[in-house]
């Protein structure tokens, strides 16, 4: 297999001295490590490295039963072409809740501190809800919510008085798009996608794709109205068309994400001069998700969680890349490659087509 020179082996962590286009993969096989029992054991397959697992509390009666596996997955994650460093992490944890399988990526932008607490913590937030609660779909809202609460926190002590709030500061921020492979009472696979921002979870079969979650970003007509009528000052938009693009508050080019404290409203006027825009309850950035729950069937073939990078997006300047279509027909004209193929061939795919941005994407076969 052939791969581009921009494809180089990349740490879970990232530096902020790494200056080179970089490649990580992780995979999950069907193989012994999925015979051990219906234990709760929580296994984090993190992009690049198989974590050590580890034990977790009694299980929820009301939670999923079963172990939702899969046969492959692999992530891979390539530093763009006009990046200074690859924001972009992800991640694949097992065993959460009994027996939800996910695989999940952030896409950083200010820094990749928020991306990387996510990469490292998401999958706690799944676990204490899912385990609490009957409904996956609710579940998986409040885990989105609790995290971004978590991201936000102010530090303690002096610092929380003076400092920036969020991971990484306050102009720190990550979208996230989660899978979740589980199993109901019967037996039945479901997938749940859920997403906050613009990264992408495709269900792809042999008819084609179908894409799981919502782009949220402020061109979205349903987003612009969602922030305006939040909006305190009529007189003065809040989404507005700067630098080639659709901008909340004119400064960020999507309407939903993690972090980014001073995008959100806080009562200590972050981000903004006390007063001086009526802008002081925040700019109408949420972490609150879309999500989806679905039936999978024998026609279903492949998971696929990515980054915007991987997908075309000249309208919002982000250059070129895939079309969910195009995603598909690369997929089922090479069904019998591995998923580690076939990631790196949907990441040189979407670089020639013109990407220019980090490329993160996990491929899992059902």
């Amino acid at each position: 297999m052939h791969v581009s020179p921009v494809v180089r082996r990349l740490f879970r962590r990232l530096g902020p001295a790494e200056n080179a286009a970089r490649v990580d993969v992780s995979r999950s096989n069907n193989d012994a490590n999925h015979t051990h029992s219906n234990m709760l054991a929580h296994r984090t397959l993190p992009c690049g490295a198989l974590g050590p697992r580890r034990p977790l509390g009694a299980r929820s009666a009301r939670s999923m039963i079963g172990r939702a596996s899969l046969k492959e997955v692999e992530s891979i994650t390539q530093q763009g072409t006009a990046r200074k460093q690859n924001e972009d992490r992800c991640a694949v944890v097992e065993g959460i809740a009994g027996g939800v399988t996910m695989a999940a990526v952030f896409d950083g932008h200010g820094g990749y501190a928020t991306a990387e607490w996510l990469a490292e913590n998401f999958s706690k937030y799944v676990e204490k809800f899912w385990g609490a609660s009957s409904s996956p779909m609710a579940a998986t809202t409040e885990a989105f919510l609790a995290a971004d609460r978590k991201i936000l926190a102010p530090k303690k002590g002096f610092l929380g008085m003076v400092g920036e709030r969020g991971i990484g500061g306050s102009k720190c921020g990550a979208t996230g798009a989660v899978a979740l492979l589980h199993q109901d009472a019967a037996g039945a696979l479901y997938l749940l996608a859920a997403n906050a921002g613009d990264a992408r979870v495709l269900l792809v079969g042999k008819k084609g794709s179908t894409q799981m979650t919502v782009d949220h970003v402020p061109d979205s007509e349903d987003e612009r109205k969602r922030i305006e009528n939040q909006n305190p000052n009529p007189n003065m938009p809040l989404v507005r068309y700067v630098g080639g693009t659709w901008r909340v508050g004119g400064l960020l080019a999507l309407s939903r994400a993690f972090g980014d404290a001073y995008m959100k409203g806080t009562g200590q006027f972050e981000g903004i001069q006390a007063g001086s825009d009526n802008y002081s309850s925040g700019f109408g950035v949420v972490a609150d998700p879309d999500v989806t729950n679905v039936l999978l069937t024998k026609d279903d073939a492949w998971i696929v969680v990515a980054s915007d990078g991987l997908f075309e997006n000249e309208v919002r300047g982000g250059g070129g890349g895939l079309s969910n279509d195009e995603v598909a027909e690369l997929l089922n004209k090479n069904k019998n490659k591995s998923c580690k193929e076939l990631g790196a061939m949907l990441c040189e795919a979407a670089e020639q087509a013109g990407s220019t941005d980090d490329i993160t994407v996990v491929v899992a076969k059902l």
